[in-house]
């Protein structure tokens, strides 16, 4: 039965103690998560022996699958089967007799299903949910990807003040991944002195520009200063006052459509994967009419850009400001 509640830390320190699911759901799509996960529970089942499978179901046929789940080894060797594109298990059958898999699972065999996807709204995607271990590998909020930041650098013994990590989270948080390889970049240049906010400010790239997905967050967020620190940055740092423009006009068309219950269009959106997951976080802090409202004033500001020689930090703070504390004049 999957444990819901169970946290990151709680799942792995189970692998270490050697207690082992049989099945683990994978649910999410955080590459680094996945990974981690998997290194840490071939250490743990493995022990460097036996054998990893991967399959793709959009590639491999569920008869391979199955095969390879009732296979019997001779010598008993442990395998890991890593399962990816679990919904293209399309026929009622093929799904039927994986469930009926996961209930009375090869005991040699720890199965992994991921899927990219977080719907436990999908009545197969619960299923399997709700008989395995479920891990969520959704690229962590703030708070949960702190969680997933302290437990890593913790099993790497890397010495890291807690201020130090929430300013490696507010830079670098588009992903757990960046979040990591800058604390280790910060780790081999400072040896063996632990990282502070002090010796931080003297390594290389301290001062680097923000992302624009920053200035995407902190305006879903309503942060008034935090936006303007981050504008301000953007256009000392090179970061063309269209580019900041049209990028609003991204963000912004992705929430009305959200408000508008509207399925969000395929392809290019111009909002990168967490500021996608905080949608439904900025969709409490706006109206519809507030948002239309917003779409207008960025396309009148666009006109205007173009027809004065208004300085460009004098066009964007206005608009911060009407847009953060909802006042059009």
């Amino acid at each position: 039965m999957s444990q819901k509640n169970a946290s990151i830390g709680q799942i792995i320190r189970r692998l270490r103690a050697r207690e082992i699911a049989p099945v683990y759901a994978l649910y999410g799509g955080d590459s680094f998560l996945e990974d981690y996960f998997m290194l840490e529970l071939s250490q743990s089942f493995l022990k460097g022996k036996g054998v990893k499978l991967h399959l793709s179901l959009d590639q491999d046929s569920e008869e391979k699958l199955f095969g390879e789940l009732s296979a019997i080894s001779m010598f008993e060797e442990k395998r890991i089967i890593i399962v990816r594109e679990i919904k293209k298990l399309r026929s009622k059958k093929g799904r039927q007799e994986l469930i009926q898999y996961i209930q009375a699972p090869n005991p040699q065999i720890v199965l992994l299903i991921i899927s990219t996807e977080y719907d436990l709204r999908n009545s197969f995607l619960k299923n399997i949910a709700d008989h395995s271990e479920l891990l969520d590998l959704r690229t962590p909020f703030e708070n949960k990807m702190k969680e997933w930041v302290q437990f890593i650098i913790n099993s790497r013994k890397i010495k890291i003040t807690e201020g130090a990590i929430d300013h490696y989270i507010r830079i670098y948080g588009d992903s757990t991944a960046h979040v990591i390889n800058e604390i280790e970049k910060a780790t081999l240049m400072l040896g063996d002195d632990e990282i502070n906010e002090n010796n931080i400010e003297k390594l290389d790239g301290f001062d680097r520009v923000f992302q624009m997905w920053h200035f995407q967050d902190s305006m879903g967020k309503k942060k008034l200063q935090t936006s303007m620190e981050i504008a301000l940055s953007l256009l000392e740092n090179g970061t063309k006052f269209p580019q900041i423009l049209v990028n609003l006009v991204y963000l912004y068309q992705q929430m009305l459509w959200k408000k508008m219950g509207q399925v969000k269009p395929s392809g290019y959106t111009g909002i990168n994967k967490i500021i996608t997951s905080n949608l439904s976080r900025y969709d409490k802090a706006y109206s519809h009419s507030e948002l239309v409202q917003v779409i207008q004033e960025l396309r009148k500001l666009d006109v205007l850009s173009k027809s004065t020689s208004i300085n460009e930090t004098s066009l964007i703070q206005p608009l911060i400001v009407k847009i953060c504390k909802n006042q059009y004049v």
